[in-house]
């Protein structure tokens, strides 16, 4: 009598994932190299910070998207973690995450503005993208949670793109705000 073949284990996340390069390991993000991925410590203390960024949007778990410009103009709707902070935002001129709430996030756009921008986490890990490449298009940073971790890739849209333009290009739709004098009653 054969014996029945006992359960396959489940794939942990990172025999999931296609191979990607650790961050830090690669310093400039471009054509050549546009991917990298945080590990799980990386992607889970302190903030990852974007310096050099035009604005930033974010989607969160349920969907919820919202935009912060540098220049204080926001769009969409705010993501507010549990400590009454957001989620993701412009703070002193860089594009921020909260990574103690990671889990809330699903993707985010850093969109370049004039000068390269320069990505960090609280390990000192850090990388930079060019503002635009050689052929002239504007650097976005597109930054998506798989699991635990955070993966980087370094996109290129036509340089005078709009925001809303860059949004729709990565299918982004502003959340229309809920007034909170309704929702009170």
């Amino acid at each position: 009598m054969a014996s029945k073949p006992g359960p396959r284990h489940a794939p942990s996340l990172s025999e999931r994932l296609f191979p990607a390069p650790d961050f830090g390991s690669v310093r400039e993000l471009g054509e050549a190299n546009p991917v990298v991925r945080l590990n799980a410590r990386q992607s889970a203390i302190g903030s990852l910070l974007v310096a050099g960024v035009r604005s930033v949007a974010w989607e969160d778990q349920q969907f919820t998207t919202g935009a912060h410009h540098t220049d204080g103009h926001k769009a969409g709707t705010p993501v507010v973690t549990q400590g009454n902070r957001p989620l993701a935002g412009v703070q002193d001129g860089a594009g921020i995450v909260s990574l103690r709430h990671v889990r809330l996030l699903r993707r985010a756009l850093f969109i370049a503005g004039e000068t390269p921008l320069t990505v960090g986490v609280f390990d000192g890990a850090a990388a930079a993208v060019a503002a635009r490449n050689d052929a002239g298009l504007r650097s976005v940073l597109y930054v998506a949670r798989i699991g635990a971790v955070l993966e980087l890739r370094a996109e290129f849209v036509p340089a005078d793109a709009s925001d809303a333009a860059i949004w729709a290009i990565f299918g982004f739709t502003m959340t229309i705000p809920l007034d909170q004098r309704v929702l009170l009653r």
